[in-house]
């Protein structure tokens, strides 16, 4: 008879990665969820100056944390000397930085 740990498959060299990867989605989401909430409190209260401020942190922490995701996988990637991976980092970070340039000079 089988038991339930026998079903168990060897943890994945990548799964304390992919923990560490979650953990940061999930604080750069609740950071920007709460910035946006109580700007919005502000906003309904009539701290219009400060809601904008505080709503704008919130978007900028909202997407920044994608950006830090790659970032910080590529810095793990490094550290565990997986050059592969390190460097499709590198080239999302790249192709991000040049969309947020491309963007920010096609506002102005």
């Amino acid at each position: 008879m089988m038991t339930e740990e026998t079903h168990r498959e060897a943890p994945s060299k990548h799964e304390p990665i992919e923990m560490i990867l979650a953990r940061l989605l999930f604080v750069g989401s609740v950071i920007a969820a709460i910035l946006l909430a109580v700007g919005i409190g502000a906003m309904l209260l009539g701290h219009g100056d400060v809601a904008s401020r505080l709503v704008t942190i919130g978007l900028v922490a909202l997407m920044a944390t994608p950006i830090m995701r790659v970032l910080t996988a590529g810095l793990i990637f490094v550290r565990e000397k997986d050059w592969l991976f390190a460097l499709f980092c590198l080239v999302v970070l790249c192709a991000l930085a040049v969309g947020i340039l491309l963007g920010h000079a096609h506002v102005e």
